[in-house]
């Protein structure tokens, strides 16, 4: 029974070092977003499946290798090898700067990467996520989802984002949870490009 217990637990360790050694050797490419003039409509979702995949993908590695927190955008170093939760006031401010944080909620990493300036999100690409985030969630519960890269209207994209926020600061829930949920994000985005 011991043996099991170690096995069980050595599967998702070994996930994240495979994860963060794949991440350190292949770091990930900002691809070349520029918009090209008289697309069609469907070279259009094409393309924005493309970004928000991308941003996805960038989302799940930062997930993993400057780990997740729950309750709060981000969690800051406390000194002592602690972590703490930031306060909004203080969350606005860490979005945009180039200040370290500890941890990051999914929503966190999503509007870091968008703000970043070396990278090629941008904020539109960042609602697409919480679309795609918000539908996976429904997925990941058992419920039915829309067809991935549909459009929401913005009342309803700030309903999503609530959503996807109290998902994950849920108590409970678990980084493997939310890299479920990105994968799954992530796999619609896929499809949907194939179909």
């Amino acid at each position: 029974m011991a043996d099991s217990t170690s096995q069980r637990q050595a599967g998702p360790a070994w996930r994240v070092l495979l994860d963060r050694a794949r991440t350190t050797l292949w770091p990930p490419h900002a691809p070349d977003h520029i918009p090209s003039p008289g697309l069609t409509p469907e070279q259009d979702r094409l393309r924005r499946l493309d970004r928000t995949r991308d941003l996805l993908e960038q989302t799940r590695a930062a997930l993993i290798g400057g780990g997740w927190t729950g309750g709060a955008w981000f969690a800051v170093d406390a000194g002592g090898g602690r972590t703490r939760p930031v306060s909004t006031a203080e969350a606005f401010d860490l979005v945009s700067s180039g200040a370290q944080v500890g941890a990051t909620c999914v929503v966190g990493a999503i509007l870091r990467l968008a703000e970043n300036p070396d990278t090629a999100a941008s904020i539109e690409d960042a609602w697409h996520c919480v679309d795609e985030l918000h539908e996976a969630v429904h997925e990941r519960l058992g419920h039915g989802s829309f067809p991935p890269g549909r459009i929401y209207p913005h009342e309803q994209r700030r309903d999503h984002l609530r959503v996807v926020t109290g998902w994950n600061d849920e108590p409970g829930r678990r980084v493997e949870d939310v890299i479920d949920v990105v994968d799954r994000a992530i796999a619609r985005t896929m499809i949907a490009a194939c179909s």
